[in-house]
């Protein structure tokens, strides 16, 4: 891969770049993702801990907000050490910071509600749905749902200039977002076995994703964008801490367990016990280990960028798996905390509790609005649609069906809709549609 090309600023589904000398484009793109409406309706998405009472839990869109922070100095880290390479090319350190700020800021933007419990569901509903419409020859990635995939749909296509290059960003940007460059089908999107996993567009947007991976040049057994790698490992150091912080919030965890495996990574803690409250020693504690972790994470990326930039490093690894041994400890700090997190965190009742419950509002949600976009198919548009079906996709406003579009393309449509819910929003509409009448 090549320098020049990684930041390519012409936007998708535009023929050349403008010349806007006031602003950088990679600014722009972090504007237009961050004033659309999908990244607002992150404010009410689950990060960890589904519907919190509690403002200072965080939501998605807290969540994406941190990454973007921790992206920005990471990137700026990077970028002041590959000064000379990136000045050959007329870019500057900040400009591979604003680079993986807007990819931070888009990183989560197709996850549907509830979080990974509800890709689940998405995914595992879809797939009885295509097993019992065999005979309509729909895409087969249909029975497959990932928020990366809906995110890069989002992108390109289903919000913004719908249908039209949808944010239109920059080729860089929406390259640098594709964490896993390739389908469904592509035996690099199986986790533990199970196909379909983690993967970076539908085949919706096969189109976009090979216009996009062709104008960057993405290239390798593991195509990355550079900046990719950096956006995970932003994302990777600030879930694993503040989700530990957030179960202390909760009384899930005490301080002192946070305490500990937290101290673990800086080099020191000597100021510690000047702060007074475990509030203020939490927030101590997390400046310290995430400037450690930047830094750990800078010198992993440079010692290891001839393989990320020829598309060499296996699928499945990381910057945070690739701390050199000057690292270990922080790494290996770190790892515990993400397996203390597995253990005690993600399976807590309460969060186990609302993940059981999302089966029941999302598929409700699917039960409606899927079989009502069939029918439009079906019918070739709205006149020969039952009247309950057209009721339905009244709903759906800007992501209702589109007469020519494939039977696939209008089946994403409800998916659209569906995963574009708030949590409470899909909470508040299924018992709606169950003929309840719930307080918002």
């Amino acid at each position: 891969m090549e320098w020049g090309r990684l930041f390519l600023d012409r936007r998708f589904a535009e023929r050349e770049a403008k010349d806007r000398p006031h602003r950088s484009p990679f600014q722009i793109d972090q504007d237009r993702i961050v004033f659309s409406r999908p990244f607002r309706r992150l404010q009410k998405k689950t990060q960890v801990h589904p519907l919190p009472s509690n403002a200072h839990i965080r939501n998605r869109l807290v969540h994406t907000l941190e990454v973007a922070s921790v992206g920005r100095s990471l990137a700026y880290t990077v970028g002041a050490r590959l000064r000379d390479v990136l000045a050959r090319i007329g870019r500057t350190p900040d400009e591979l910071g604003y680079l993986v700020q807007a990819t931070c800021l888009a990183h989560d933007i197709g996850n549907p509600p509830f979080g990974h419990a509800g890709e689940a569901v998405i995914a595992e509903w879809m797939a009885r749905f295509l097993d019992a419409h065999r005979d309509l020859g729909l895409d087969a990635d249909l029975a497959h749902f990932d928020g990366n995939a809906q995110g890069f749909r989002i992108l390109t296509r289903a919000d913004g200039y719908r249908q039209r290059g949808g944010m239109r960003l920059t080729m860089a940007t929406l390259a640098a977002f594709l964490k896993y460059p390739w389908d469904a089908a592509d035996p690099r999107a199986a986790r533990g076995g199970t196909p379909g996993v983690k993967f970076g567009h539908f085949a919706t947007e096969a189109a976009a994703f090979a216009e996009v991976r062709e104008a960057i040049g993405l290239d390798g057994a593991n195509p990355r964008h550079p900046a990719v790698w950096l956006m995970e490992a932003a994302d990777d150091i600030v879930y694993s801490l503040a989700d530990l912080e957030d179960a202390v919030e909760l009384d899930m965890v005490p301080f002192d367990t946070y305490r500990e495996l937290v101290s673990a990574i800086p080099d020191s803690v000597n100021s510690l016990d000047a702060e007074e409250t475990p509030p203020q020693k939490i927030a101590y504690l997390r400046a310290k280990a995430a400037g450690k972790l930047i830094e750990a994470s800078a010198d992993a990326f440079l010692a290891n960028l001839d393989a990320i930039l020829e598309g060499r490093v296996p699928p499945g690894s990381s910057l945070i798996d690739m701390f050199g041994a000057q690292h270990a400890r922080p790494g290996e700090a770190l790892a515990e905390i993400r397996r203390f997190n597995r253990r005690t965190i993600y399976f807590h009742p309460r969060k186990v509790e609302f993940e059981i419950a999302a089966a029941d509002v999302i598929g409700k949600a699917l039960d409606v609005f899927v079989p009502a976009c069939l029918a439009f198919a079906q019918a070739g548009g709205l006149g020969g649609m039952r009247h309950r079906d057209r009721q339905v996709l009244s709903l759906m406003q800007d992501y209702q069906p589109r007469e020519e579009f494939s039977v696939s393309d209008n089946l994403r449509c409800a998916l659209d809709f569906v995963a574009g819910m708030t949590d409470d929003y899909a909470s508040y509409l299924a018992a709606r549609l169950r003929g309840l009448d719930p307080a918002r």
